[in-house]
């Protein structure tokens, strides 16, 4: 009886400690792709080598089940959750841009007006905008600032909203220079300065896109040029794609457009990363750094052809080549074993409408435009209530799934803005591309009650959401041209991204326990002894966790 009571006395103590901390990593990690869904792993693994994603999956641990639980499964929203382990009801961040009722316009998720771009001229971008902290943030206070958080990506909102508020710096793409923000720094360090002079990214220049694999390896997919893919910037919607923004003979802007939508831009960053590592010193300085890697043209070739097309197959493949060499350098420079070392993304996509009609012709399947959106919401309000003061419309803004009331015009016709909204949500409601609608009284007082309601519950913060909220239902979408694809559902196919961990205190496997992106920056916590992000919501992955 004894021996039965100490057993289960034990098996508790052990439950609320966890498993003993491995020794702390010389450097942290952490990669996210953007638009990345899990199902790429699957359905193209027969395509990797043995040294990106299948070391990763061979060695580490991989989560199978990880899905974000918010609404808005855009850019801006998932990187905000990576390494806050929170979601936009506590962060802010509740999609790329939102209206701001004070200033009576919309706002960019990581605009800063006091802020100035470093590196070239213009006006800069910073985290004021998010809300609590990141893992690196608490690294950085846990070190007494010793510890150093670099962050990187084509895109200014991926980098900082990984990076944080006390990152040393941030660094992103604008045409062929990386730069940061006077909020960082207030000039380049040297190495910075340097890549940008040596001419590494114009020399991409008239260079064309040819596909890596056999042509047999793209049986499975679309037909490699159909009209509802996006072939501006000069690149054209079938292989080979020359890069040269649709004038061959001088580089302007829209070279860099088609850059940026083809493997070259994630080869451009990791080329750069390395010289961050190099240069910084990252893991070799005798306390734990954070290096975080956001590959966004991923993304930008997602949009234009669609997750079935030839286009993202072959952008996987070479995104797995990236992922090797970046693995292999970290390995020789710092060695593996010292590192600790996350594979993400921040959202999945949705396939192309006409793409699934291509197939099944009867599927119902389709998008609203948003001037029919608009004029859906503002006929349910004049209808109820007439017109407005001359020069005032009941709808102030509508901008991701939010709908914003004019309270002001509301005010002088006596209308409560809580009568109006119900108007609005029924006429949302009526229509069939629909799933849901919520005014905001009613999301405020929400218990959720399903998957769905706890994601829109998620994506809502009460100062910088609309009135009302809505979503469409599974692979509508809202859009104009019909050309490309989408995300930013609440549904799997957005929703649900790798999460793989690789580190000494890792227990490798396949874990198909329910986990969500917002787990990975607790868990970070836990296997570094870093304060918990401020706002996490996520759960520490205790399952993958190794007894020292």
């Amino acid at each position: 009886m004894f021996r039965r009571t100490a057993f289960a006395l034990l098996a508790t103590m052990s439950l609320v400690t966890g498993p003993a901390r491995a020794a702390d990593p010389s450097l942290v990690v952490v990669i996210s792709i953007d638009q990345f869904p899990y199902e790429y792993l699957e359905r193209f693994k027969a395509h990797f080598g043995r040294g990106g994603f299948r070391r990763l999956l061979d060695n580490g641990a991989s989560f199978t089940c990880a899905s974000y639980e918010h609404a808005m499964t855009v850019t801006a929203a998932g990187h905000a959750v990576l390494l806050s382990g929170a979601y936009g009801d506590q962060q802010g961040i509740i999609g790329n841009e939102w209206h701001d009722r004070s200033r009576k316009r919309e706002v960019y998720c990581v605009s800063d007006d006091t802020a100035q771009l470093v590196g070239t001229a213009g006006g800069g971008s910073s985290p004021r905008n998010f809300i609590g902290s990141t893992f690196g943030d608490e690294l950085r206070i846990a070190s007494g600032f010793r510890s150093k958080v670099i962050s990187m990506s084509l895109k200014d909102r991926s980098a900082i909203l990984m990076g944080g508020k006390l990152a040393n710096a941030a660094f992103w793409l604008v045409d062929s220079t990386f730069v940061s923000s006077t909020y960082y720094l207030r000039v380049l360090p040297d190495w910075a300065r340097g890549f940008n002079a040596s001419g590494t990214i114009n020399a991409f220049f008239g260079k064309t896109w040819n596909r890596v694999l056999p042509d047999s390896a793209y049986a499975s997919m679309d037909r490699d040029d159909v009209p509802y893919e996006d072939g501006s910037k000069g690149l054209g919607t079938a292989f080979p794609h020359p890069i040269h923004g649709g004038n061959p003979n001088r580089i302007t802007g829209d070279f860099y457009g088609a850059l940026f939508k083809s493997p070259f831009g994630n080869e451009i960053l990791l080329s750069f990363a390395k010289q961050a590592l190099t240069a910084e010193m990252l893991g070799k300085r005798g306390v734990t750094d954070l290096l975080c890697v956001s590959f966004s043209a991923n993304d930008y070739v997602g949009h234009a052809y669609g997750p079935h097309s030839h286009e993202v197959l072959d952008m996987t493949v070479r995104t797995d080549r990236v992922i090797a060499d970046l693995l292999a350098f970290l390995d020789r420079e710092i060695g593996l074993r010292n590192c600790l070392v996350a594979l993400t993304s921040d959202h999945g996509v949705a396939p192309i409408p006409e793409y699934l009609r291509s197939r099944f012709p009867s599927a119902a399947k389709g998008c609203m435009t948003h001037t029919s959106l608009r004029a859906l919401c503002d006929s349910a309000a004049e209808k109820s209530f007439g017109h407005p003061a001359r020069g005032e419309r009941w709808i102030e803004a509508m901008t991701g799934r939010n709908v914003y009331l004019n309270h002001d015009a509301l005010r002088m016709a006596g209308i409560s803005p809580m009568t109006a909204a119900r108007e609005i949500v029924d006429a949302l409601r009526s229509k069939d591309e629909i799933a849901a609608a919520y005014s905001r009284q009613e999301l405020e007082s929400l218990s959720p009650a399903t998957l769905l309601q706890r994601r829109l519950k998620h994506s809502f913060h009460p100062v910088r959401s609309g009135d009302v909220v809505y979503c469409f239902k599974p692979y509508y979408h809202e859009g104009d041209d019909g050309k490309g694809a989408t995300h930013g559902d609440p549904y799997e196919y957005a929703a649900h991204v790798p999460l793989i961990l690789l580190g000494e205190g890792i227990r490798s496997g396949w874990y198909a326990t329910p986990s969500s992106p917002a787990d990975l920056a607790p868990t970070l916590s836990a296997l570094t002894g870093v304060e918990f992000p401020a706002a996490r919501d996520g759960r520490v992955l205790v399952e993958a966790l190794k007894n020292r």
